[in-house]
């Protein structure tokens, strides 16, 4: 199966950066629905909206009226799965836990969610390696859009930490490690089992956001 384009890489970062914002109306929902289980079982490049439409039960011109465009509709999509993403990481934590344990946390329920997202692991399961080359595509502009998230959370948000670490730094480093463990999980640690995958967060992340006393 033909894997999905580099568009995924923008339609990602702009998700990220909160330029995004996706409606809560039920026939705006229903249509992004349809995006998700046409991705099933059609390459994002070949994603038609009168293939989606039908999926909805809309019409064509209805997608046209609330989305304006295919790449819209496909930003909106994303906006709104990386959000959901996102409140499910923020939804696990523990705001009262130890630095070690909130992060350890947050990098497990992270891994969680995205193996267990449909659309990821139809690609992972069809295409892993086409798969990495569109997320490293364009300068590998997920990865850094990743980044960039990350090292704002590091400074600003619940994971901040003291002055000594560098965030774009961590940031960096923290974003292609999660990449690499979803694309490319080890055979020696079952990603899905959420012990397994805190303890190697304790041990592999943590170092990277917590700085060594």
């Amino acid at each position: 199966m033909t894997a999905p384009t580099a568009s995924l890489g923008p339609a990602i970062g702009r998700a990220l950066s909160g330029r995004v914002t996706v409606s809560d109306h039920h026939t705006d929902q229903r249509i992004i629905d349809a995006v998700i289980a046409e991705l099933l079982v059609t390459p994002l490049r070949k994603l038609a909206l009168e293939d989606v439409a039908r999926r909805a039960g809309v019409t064509r011109m209805t997608v046209y009226r609330r989305f304006g465009d295919r790449e819209h509709l496909i930003d909106a999509t994303f906006a709104r799965e990386v959000a959901r993403f996102l409140d499910g990481v923020e939804a696990a934590g523990d705001p009262g836990a130890e630095p070690t344990e909130r992060i350890a946390t947050a990098f497990a329920t992270a891994l969680r969610l995205a193996h267990s997202h449909p659309v990821v692991a139809h690609w992972l399961a069809t295409s892993p390696g086409d798969l990495l080359e569109t997320i490293l595509a364009d300068d590998a502009f997920v990865v850094a859009a990743g980044s960039t998230f990350i090292a704002a959370s590091i400074e600003m948000g619940p994971l901040r930490t003291p002055t000594e670490v560098e965030p774009q730094r961590s940031g960096e480093l923290v974003a292609r490690l999660f990449a690499a463990l979803v694309l490319m999980p080890p055979p020696s640690v079952d990603l899905t089992d959420a012990d397994q995958a805190r303890k190697l967060a304790r041990e592999l992340i943590a170092p990277l956001i917590i700085p060594a006393t």
